[in-house]
C-alpha cells in the first residue's frame, strides 16, 4: 500500500450555482482541525466522581495556501466571453460567484478535497460544506504570489467517502 501525498490530491471549489474552480495546492498544506467539545463536570472539585458530557457541536477549521495566477477574471471590453473566474472571487465570493448559504447568512462555498490512490484502489473524497472566509492573506514571493486561506465548514465534521474504482 503507498501512502499518498500532495501529487495525489486536488481541491475543487463549487459556488451555490454549481460552477466550480480546481485550485493547484503545490506545498500540499491543505489542513483541517475537527474539534470535540466535551463538558467536564466534577464532583466537588475532583474528577474521582466526575464525569463528561458531550459539549456544543464547533465547526471545522481550515486552511490552505495557493500559488495566485490572477485574483479576478477577465472580463473583455466591448463584450465577449468572460474568463475562468479567479481564486480570489471565490473564497471572497465576490463577482458572480454564489454563496450556497440562505439570504442574509454568511457567504459560503463547498470545498472537494479528492485524494486519488496511487496504487489504483478507491479514491476518497472529502467535502466542506457551509465553507466561510476567516482571513485571506496575499503575499508575493520570489518564486510566485500566493493566496493563503483560514476559514470553517459550519459542519462539525467534514463528509468522507470511498468513491467507485473506474
Amino acid at each position: 500500500m503507498l501512502s499518498r501525498n500532495l501529487r495525489d490530491g486536488e481541491l475543487t471549489l463549487v459556488d451555490g450555482a454549481g460552477t466550480s474552480l480546481t485550485v493547484v495546492l503545490d506545498d500540499g498544506d491543505l489542513s483541517w482541525t475537527e474539534t470535540l467539545a466535551t463538558l467536564e463536570v466534577l464532583d466537588r472539585g475532583s474528577l474521582a466522581g466526575g464525569h463528561t458530557r458531550p459539549g456544543d457541536d464547533v465547526p471545522v477549521d481550515l486552511s490552505f495556501t495557493a500559488k495566485w495566477t490572477q485574483l479576478i477574471r477577465e472580463i473583455p471590453t466591448g463584450g465577449g466571453t468572460p474568463g475562468p473566474f479567479g481564486l480570489y472571487e471565490f473564497l471572497t465570493v465576490s463577482g458572480d460567484v454564489e454563496s450556497t448559504s440562505g439570504e442574509g447568512e454568511q457567504a459560503t462555498i463547498t470545498l472537494h478535497f479528492t485524494v486519488v490512490d496511487p496504487a489504483g484502489g478507491a479514491t476518497e473524497r472529502v467535502t466542506f460544506d457551509r465553507v466561510y472566509r476567516q482571513t485571506l492573506t496575499m503575499s508575493e514571493g520570489e518564486d510566485a504570489n500566493r493566496i493563503a486561506f483560514a476559514g470553517r465548514s459550519f459542519r462539525p465534521r467534514p463528509t468522507i467517502e470511498r468513491l467507485a474504482v473506474s
